[in-house]
């Protein structure tokens, strides 16, 4: 089988510009669906019941209806409420509406990861709710919330591809025009598979750095492995 590199060359700026397109609806969605996630989380831990199941409601609903399903539902619903948006902003809300209930659920799962009782004795030495979750709880969570949600982040990367069913120019949208015109699916589908697997690798190693630098016992046992001596066998007699 050869390859034709010459109609993958022509069409590059294209492949280019769904890149940067799929770079941009993935990092804008990561944001809105981090920030929700985290408002979702907290009324889900709120004291006020209808606060509970609101937030129950959302996340069941969201993580139980398949994405694509979700994005056409905002796409043609909400021009029947007279709400005209660009594509773009329409798979940018879906895309953070999606990604806000699974933080939701990683952000809470992170926090009841976190003894009970270092809560207590924040409260036992003085700091107020605020202070404890600032500089008790929230240091501590965060080794338990980067690896599930570098997970969630690369499956949000991937998700943005769906967005293409709406008319987005991102990486899945680019490659089906280029295979249009070029006839050269394996090609065409093998560049954007190798562009797809930077950008998610590049998440995950970014994931597992921090995960070292922003968790203290992370660091330790990477340090200790670093430190550790090669084996050396016994010296003769």
């Amino acid at each position: 089988m050869k390859l034709d590199l010459a109609s993958i060359a022509e069409y590059w700026p294209l492949f280019l510009k769904g890149f940067a397109v799929t770079i941009e609806i993935s990092v804008l969605s990561l944001i809105l669906a981090l920030v929700s996630g985290l408002v979702v989380a907290a009324a889900r831990q709120s004291r006020f019941r209808v606060l509970v199941w609101l937030a129950i409601g959302y996340i069941e609903l969201f993580r139980t209806i398949p994405f694509m399903i979700q994005l056409f539902l905002f796409f043609y619903v909400l021009p029947f409420y007279g709400v005209r948006l660009p594509a773009f902003a329409v798979g940018v809300i879906a895309l953070s509406a999606h990604g806000c209930a699974y933080f939701a659920e990683i952000i809470r799962g992170a926090v009841q990861s976190v003894p009970k009782g270092q809560l207590d004795s924040a409260r036992a030495v003085g700091m107020s709710n605020t202070q404890a979750m600032r500089h008790v709880i929230f240091p501590q969570m965060l080794g338990y919330f980067i690896p599930p949600a570098t997970n969630q982040a690369v499956l949000l990367v991937k998700e943005s591809s769906v967005t293409s069913t709406i008319t987005v120019v991102e990486m899945t949208m680019a490659a089906q025009i280029v295979q249009g015109n070029t006839f050269s699916p394996i090609e065409v589908f093998l560049v954007i598979s190798v562009l797809y697997w930077t950008l998610c690798s590049s998440i995950s190693r970014l994931g597992a750095r921090l995960e070292i630098k922003l968790q203290p016992f992370a660091r330790g046992r990477h340090a200790s492995r670093s430190a550790r001596p090669e084996f050396a066998p016994p010296a003769g007699r």
